[in-house]
């Protein structure tokens, strides 16, 4: 015979997990349906512009589909509760940054297809400095909920990411080879961070 313990079924957080993982496994494999032929013939920026705005219609068919799963996630997840709340801003912001994080599979592709010409250099520098703007709005928007101090260091270390990013995309017209090493500038934050932590003694 069932105890009464075991009538009760499964630990709910359990569920919810997998319903977390169902979401998150959904929401990442939708970017597949961006692809790019890699027997191509791409021999100069024009083409290479051509080719991904034959995308745009999978584009806008995957923006409205991972749009769709966010908003059923956030549904489920207030339906279902919790013992930790937050507003439905900050639920937004990381699902828009969730967004521009299951490109990133994509923009890397084309740097790796295309990285000679500007227009791939460029799109994943957009795909960064997004990836890193939305993640600083959602950690602004968690940080005033809580009231608690804004994480100046993660802000440090996005803004050497994001102008990484616009060097990387400038360099893409210069000197295309060498666009991608601009981001190696990253490894410096911790440094730049104990630089600005250490404390000015006066003269």
């Amino acid at each position: 015979m069932e105890t009464g313990h075991r009538l009760k079924g499964v630990p709910k957080q359990r569920l919810d997990a997998l319903t977390d993982g169902v979401f998150a496994f959904a929401m990442t494999l939708l970017v597949i349906s961006l692809d790019l032929p890699s027997d191509a013939q791409v021999t100069n920026a024009g083409q290479l512009l051509g080719l991904l705005a034959q995308l745009q219609d999978t584009l806008l068919v995957y923006v409205i589909s991972f749009v769709v799963l966010g908003a059923r996630w956030i549904r489920n997840a207030k339906d279902h509760g919790s013992e930790t709340w937050c507003s439905y801003g900050y639920a937004w912001a990381v699902i828009i940054h969730l967004f521009f994080v299951t490109l990133i599979p994509f923009s890397t592709k084309l740097v790796g297809l295309y990285g000679e010409f500007w227009p791939a250099v460029c799109l994943y520098a957009a795909n960064t400095i997004l990836t890193a703007l939305s993640s600083m709005r959602a950690a602004d928007l968690l940080a005033k909920e809580e009231q608690e101090p804004k994480p100046l260091d993660a802000r440090l270390d996005l803004t050497v990411l994001i102008v990484t990013a616009l060097l990387s995309c400038a360099l893409a017209f210069l000197a295309p080879g060498y666009s991608m090493y601009a981001y190696l500038l990253n490894a410096g934050s911790p440094f730049l961070r104990r630089a600005l932590h250490r404390p000015h003694h006066g003269s």
